[in-house]
């Protein structure tokens, strides 16, 4: 393994030389007699550098000069820069230590001294270094394990929505759709309107949250869940209550989930039955009161619910369904997310024949 370089920027040839004898068995050593050959050797050698020591005072290029340029490079705050100063000046070692100078050595130079103080700049430096390396891969690795947790909590998500949703008689398959057709709806609407804000991690959590729209109706008895025929009016109320009843279920969740995470499946849960005009539950929320993330949800599922075929119902061609939506037969929708299902349309209409 090749040894570690100390380059030594010094005008003074005794002092070279001690430096020189002082270093040698343990590094190799480069040695420029002014500022301008240092600089031409930090260049060349810069990755095998071990430490950096000038004087300070030399002709054409000091080594305050010479530290200038190593801090604009941020080379000094990779490889310690150790000063030999003739003489005492405070003003100027501050400014130095400024610079990122590691230390600042009295002339004429003391042997043990500076070893030691070489030495240990140059091991702390080196520890810096393990750290950072640490601090490196420990980030990765919790980026690693956040991503697979996320991946878990994704399936987990969907097995849950899955056996709500089989209960019902309709295909699991439904909850991959509506996330398929939730993240097309959300995508197109921050292109189209980027001013609000929406960025791709929000609508990855949208996407998840959305899973867990319906989940509500694992609360709800088969005797009204599984009811063939219409329902009655104290029927469609229980009915109704999968969206509140849901949001009960989501409060178990709530210290295994993230804040953030668990505030948006929550609002989808409680608000994906709203309508653009007040006339949704279970609230009747209105226009801009309505989440967005709901908004998005509750498109995709009357989408999904026409396109799709139903214990109850055959499925709409995908050309009623659309203009159903855009004309209102199926409530009134934001007319910004009908501006995204106008310019989707032909994207949800593939997802949906991909399924």
């Amino acid at each position: 393994m090749n040894k570690k370089s100390i380059l030594i920027i010094e005008d003074d040839e005794a002092s070279r030389e001690l430096l020189r004898n002082l270093f040698e068995n343990e590094y190799d050593i480069l040695m420029a007699e002014d500022g301008k050959t240092g600089i031409s050797y930090i260049a060349t050698h810069l990755q095998n550098l071990a430490a950096i020591l000038v004087s300070l005072v030399m002709p054409a290029m000091n080594g305050y000069q010479i530290l200038q340029i190593l801090h604009s490079k941020k080379i000094s705050e990779k490889i310690p820069v150790i000063l030999l100063a003739a003489q005492k000046n405070t003003q100027i070692e501050l400014a130095c230590y400024s610079l990122g100078a590691a230390a600042i050595l009295a002339k004429p130079l003391v042997a043990q001294t500076v070893h030691l103080r070489v030495t240990r700049a140059i091991e702390t430096n080196q520890r810096a270094e393990a750290l950072a390396d640490t601090i490196t891969t420990m980030k990765a690795e919790l980026s690693y394990q956040q991503k697979r947790m996320n991946q878990y909590y994704d399936r987990l998500l969907e097995a849950i929505s899955s056996l709500v949703e089989s209960r019902n008689l309709e295909a699991v398959e439904h909850v991959r759709r509506i996330k398929g057709f939730t993240e097309i709806i959300a995508k197109t609407y921050m292109k189209l309107f980027p001013e609000k804000g929406l960025t791709p991690a929000k609508i990855n959590m949208i996407v998840q949250a959305s899973a867990l729209h319906d989940i509500g109706k694992i609360a709800i008895s088969d005797a009204i869940l599984l009811k063939p025929g219409r329902l009655t009016e104290d029927e469609r109320n229980v009915m109704k209550s999968h969206t509140t009843k849901g949001c009960e279920i989501l409060n178990f969740l709530k210290d295994v989930q993230d804040l953030e995470q668990h505030n948006i499946a929550y609002e989808i849960c409680r608000h994906h039955h709203e309508r653009h005009d007040g006339g949704g539950y279970p609230d009747g929320l209105r226009g801009n009161q309505i989440p967005l993330s709901a908004q998005f949800v509750s498109i995709a599922d009357v989408y999904d619910a026409l396109v799709s075929e139903r214990p109850y119902k055959k499925p709409y061609d995908k050309d009623t369904a659309y203009h159903m939506i855009m004309t209102g037969e199926c409530g009134a929708f934001n007319p910004e997310l009908l501006q995204c299902l106008e310019t989707a349309r032909e994207e949800m209409e593939d997802f949906s024949d991909s399924l």
